[in-house]
Protein backbone atom coordinates (compact mmCIF):
# COMPACT_ATOMS: atom_id res chain seq x y z
CA UNK A 1 0.00 0.00 0.00
CA UNK A 2 1.25 3.61 -0.94
CA UNK A 3 0.07 6.06 0.95
CA UNK A 4 1.69 9.57 1.61
CA UNK A 5 0.85 12.57 3.85
CA UNK A 6 0.81 16.43 4.66
CA UNK A 7 -0.72 17.63 7.44
CA UNK A 8 -1.28 21.79 7.75
CA UNK A 9 -1.16 21.37 11.59
CA UNK A 10 0.23 19.97 14.42
CA UNK A 11 -3.35 18.77 15.67
CA UNK A 12 -5.49 18.82 12.78
CA UNK A 13 -9.48 19.02 13.34
CA UNK A 14 -9.87 16.63 10.15
CA UNK A 15 -9.00 14.13 7.09
CA UNK A 16 -8.96 14.59 4.02
CA UNK A 17 -8.29 11.39 2.11
CA UNK A 18 -7.59 12.79 -1.73
CA UNK A 19 -7.78 10.26 -4.47
CA UNK A 20 -6.73 10.92 -7.89
CA UNK A 21 -7.85 9.69 -11.24
CA UNK A 22 -6.55 7.40 -13.97
CA UNK A 23 -3.40 6.43 -14.66
CA UNK A 24 -1.85 8.53 -11.43
CA UNK A 25 0.06 8.05 -8.63
CA UNK A 26 0.15 9.33 -5.17
CA UNK A 27 2.43 12.30 -6.07
CA UNK A 28 -0.64 13.53 -7.94
CA UNK A 29 -3.31 15.30 -5.91
CA UNK A 30 -0.69 16.82 -3.31
CA UNK A 31 -0.36 20.12 -5.79
CA UNK A 32 -4.08 20.34 -5.43
CA UNK A 33 -3.91 20.11 -1.74
CA UNK A 34 -0.79 23.02 -1.57
CA UNK A 35 -2.93 25.13 -3.87
CA UNK A 36 -6.29 24.91 -2.10
CA UNK A 37 -4.26 25.54 1.73
CA UNK A 38 -6.87 24.51 4.29
CA UNK A 39 -5.88 25.28 7.59
CA UNK A 40 -6.16 22.59 10.26
CA UNK A 41 -6.35 19.42 7.87
CA UNK A 42 -4.59 15.89 7.59
CA UNK A 43 -4.36 14.92 3.81
CA UNK A 44 -3.68 11.27 2.88
CA UNK A 45 -3.15 10.57 -0.70
CA UNK A 46 -3.35 6.59 -1.58
CA UNK A 47 -2.01 5.02 -4.64
CA UNK A 48 -4.61 3.02 -6.62
CA UNK A 49 -4.00 -0.51 -6.32
CA UNK A 50 -4.42 -1.72 -9.71
CA UNK A 51 -1.78 -1.08 -12.85
CA UNK A 52 -2.83 1.32 -15.82
CA UNK A 53 -2.02 1.08 -18.93
CA UNK A 54 -0.15 3.14 -20.71
CA UNK A 55 1.34 3.77 -17.01
CA UNK A 56 0.30 4.92 -13.66
CA UNK A 57 -2.40 3.43 -11.44
CA UNK A 58 -6.14 2.64 -11.44
CA UNK A 59 -8.95 2.36 -8.94
CA UNK A 60 -10.91 0.01 -11.09
CA UNK A 61 -9.91 -3.44 -13.11
CA UNK A 62 -11.77 -5.09 -15.71
CA UNK A 63 -13.57 -3.47 -18.79
CA UNK A 64 -17.45 -2.83 -19.59
CA UNK A 65 -18.12 -6.51 -21.11
CA UNK A 66 -16.25 -8.45 -17.49
CA UNK A 67 -17.61 -5.43 -15.44
CA UNK A 68 -15.38 -3.09 -13.05
CA UNK A 69 -14.05 -4.76 -10.37
CA UNK A 70 -12.69 -2.56 -7.07
CA UNK A 71 -12.40 -5.05 -4.18
CA UNK A 72 -8.55 -3.79 -3.71
CA UNK A 73 -9.63 -0.32 -3.96
CA UNK A 74 -12.10 -0.99 -1.40
CA UNK A 75 -10.06 -3.13 0.97
CA UNK A 76 -7.68 -0.17 0.49
CA UNK A 77 -9.83 2.63 1.58
CA UNK A 78 -11.06 0.68 4.76
CA UNK A 79 -7.53 0.28 6.12
CA UNK A 80 -7.26 3.98 5.64
CA UNK A 81 -10.53 5.25 7.58
CA UNK A 82 -9.91 2.37 9.89
CA UNK A 83 -6.21 4.24 10.79
CA UNK A 84 -8.26 7.80 10.94
CA UNK A 85 -10.44 6.06 13.62
CA UNK A 86 -7.86 4.76 15.72
CA UNK A 87 -5.77 8.14 15.67
CA UNK A 88 -9.05 9.86 17.05
CA UNK A 89 -10.75 10.99 14.14
CA UNK A 90 -14.66 10.55 14.50
CA UNK A 91 -16.59 10.15 11.36
CA UNK A 92 -17.72 13.51 10.99
CA UNK A 93 -14.34 14.58 10.98
CA UNK A 94 -13.56 12.52 7.60
CA UNK A 95 -14.31 13.79 4.13
CA UNK A 96 -13.29 11.64 0.96
CA UNK A 97 -12.11 14.14 -2.00
CA UNK A 98 -11.57 12.26 -5.91
CA UNK A 99 -10.62 13.47 -9.04
CA UNK A 100 -12.34 11.81 -12.68
CA UNK A 101 -12.26 8.05 -11.82
CA UNK A 102 -11.52 8.42 -8.26
CA UNK A 103 -14.39 10.92 -7.78
CA UNK A 104 -16.29 7.70 -8.99
CA UNK A 105 -14.79 5.41 -6.91
CA UNK A 106 -15.44 7.99 -3.61
CA UNK A 107 -18.79 7.68 -4.47
CA UNK A 108 -19.62 4.29 -5.19
CA UNK A 109 -17.09 3.48 -1.57
CA UNK A 110 -19.97 6.14 0.71
CA UNK A 111 -23.14 4.89 -0.03
CA UNK A 112 -22.03 1.04 1.18
CA UNK A 113 -20.20 2.14 4.63
CA UNK A 114 -22.59 1.48 7.72
CA UNK A 115 -21.87 4.88 8.58
CA UNK A 116 -21.70 8.54 7.43
CA UNK A 117 -18.72 10.46 7.29
CA UNK A 118 -18.49 14.45 7.01
CA UNK A 119 -18.62 15.17 3.51
CA UNK A 120 -17.42 13.45 -0.28
CA UNK A 121 -15.94 16.14 -2.62
CA UNK A 122 -16.56 14.61 -6.50
CA UNK A 123 -14.85 16.38 -8.99
CA UNK A 124 -15.24 14.93 -12.51
CA UNK A 125 -16.78 12.16 -11.50
CA UNK A 126 -19.29 9.19 -12.75
CA UNK A 127 -21.10 6.50 -11.78
CA UNK A 128 -20.18 3.18 -13.45
CA UNK A 129 -23.85 1.10 -12.57
CA UNK A 130 -26.48 3.12 -11.42
CA UNK A 131 -28.66 0.39 -11.12
CA UNK A 132 -26.40 -1.56 -9.07
CA UNK A 133 -25.60 2.08 -7.42
CA UNK A 134 -29.29 2.69 -6.28
CA UNK A 135 -29.50 -1.15 -4.93
CA UNK A 136 -26.60 -0.97 -2.82
CA UNK A 137 -26.78 2.16 -0.85
CA UNK A 138 -27.24 1.90 3.09
CA UNK A 139 -29.38 3.51 5.39
CA UNK A 140 -26.76 4.28 7.71
CA UNK A 141 -24.47 6.14 4.81
CA UNK A 142 -26.88 8.47 4.29
CA UNK A 143 -26.09 11.41 6.27
CA UNK A 144 -23.09 11.79 4.57
CA UNK A 145 -22.61 15.35 2.32
CA UNK A 146 -21.85 15.18 -1.14
CA UNK A 147 -20.57 18.33 -2.67
CA UNK A 148 -20.30 17.65 -6.95
CA UNK A 149 -18.13 19.64 -9.18
CA UNK A 150 -17.64 19.72 -12.88
CA UNK A 151 -16.06 21.93 -15.36
CA UNK A 152 -18.83 22.93 -18.37
CA UNK A 153 -15.70 22.60 -20.88
CA UNK A 154 -14.76 19.15 -19.93
CA UNK A 155 -14.58 16.79 -22.83
CA UNK A 156 -13.62 13.52 -21.56
CA UNK A 157 -16.20 13.21 -18.71
CA UNK A 158 -18.71 15.28 -19.80
CA UNK A 159 -20.93 17.38 -17.13
CA UNK A 160 -23.70 14.93 -17.89
CA UNK A 161 -22.43 12.58 -16.04
CA UNK A 162 -22.24 14.48 -12.79
CA UNK A 163 -25.62 16.28 -13.57
CA UNK A 164 -27.27 12.36 -13.70
CA UNK A 165 -25.47 11.40 -10.59
CA UNK A 166 -26.94 14.37 -8.55
CA UNK A 167 -30.02 13.23 -9.59
CA UNK A 168 -29.52 9.62 -8.43
CA UNK A 169 -27.97 10.56 -5.62
CA UNK A 170 -31.36 12.37 -4.57
CA UNK A 171 -33.42 9.83 -5.71
CA UNK A 172 -31.34 7.87 -2.81
CA UNK A 173 -31.89 10.19 -0.27
CA UNK A 174 -28.52 11.88 -0.22
CA UNK A 175 -27.86 15.54 0.56
CA UNK A 176 -25.72 16.52 -3.37
CA UNK A 177 -24.96 19.80 -4.23
CA UNK A 178 -23.99 20.00 -7.92
CA UNK A 179 -21.68 22.94 -9.56
CA UNK A 180 -21.01 23.43 -12.70
CA UNK A 181 -17.71 25.48 -13.46
CA UNK A 182 -16.15 27.37 -16.06
CA UNK A 183 -13.00 24.73 -16.66
CA UNK A 184 -12.07 21.44 -18.53
CA UNK A 185 -11.37 17.99 -16.94
CA UNK A 186 -9.02 18.92 -14.25
CA UNK A 187 -9.52 20.41 -10.31
CA UNK A 188 -9.92 23.99 -11.18
CA UNK A 189 -8.76 26.28 -8.31
CA UNK A 190 -11.88 28.23 -8.74
CA UNK A 191 -13.48 25.19 -6.97
CA UNK A 192 -11.08 26.12 -3.78
CA UNK A 193 -13.73 28.37 -1.78
CA UNK A 194 -16.77 25.93 -2.86
CA UNK A 195 -14.82 23.33 -1.36
CA UNK A 196 -13.22 25.11 2.02
CA UNK A 197 -17.54 26.32 2.60
CA UNK A 198 -18.14 22.54 2.16
CA UNK A 199 -15.98 21.12 4.89
CA UNK A 200 -16.35 24.40 7.28
CA UNK A 201 -20.05 23.82 6.89
CA UNK A 202 -19.39 20.05 8.63
CA UNK A 203 -17.26 21.67 11.24
CA UNK A 204 -20.44 23.83 12.47
CA UNK A 205 -22.28 21.96 15.31
CA UNK A 206 -25.55 22.14 14.51
CA UNK A 207 -28.73 21.10 16.72
CA UNK A 208 -30.62 18.73 16.39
Amino acid sequence: MTVQYQQTSSAPSRAIIALHGWTGNADSMQSVAGAFGFSDTLWIFPQAPYPASPGGFSWYDGDKISGWKHTASFSLLDKLVLEQFESGFAANDLFLLGFSQGASLVLEYMIRQPFSMAGVIAIAGFIHDKKRFVRETTPESKNSRVLLIHGEKDQVIYPSASEKAHKLLHESGYQSELQILQSSHKVPLKAKSLIESFINFAAVPRSN
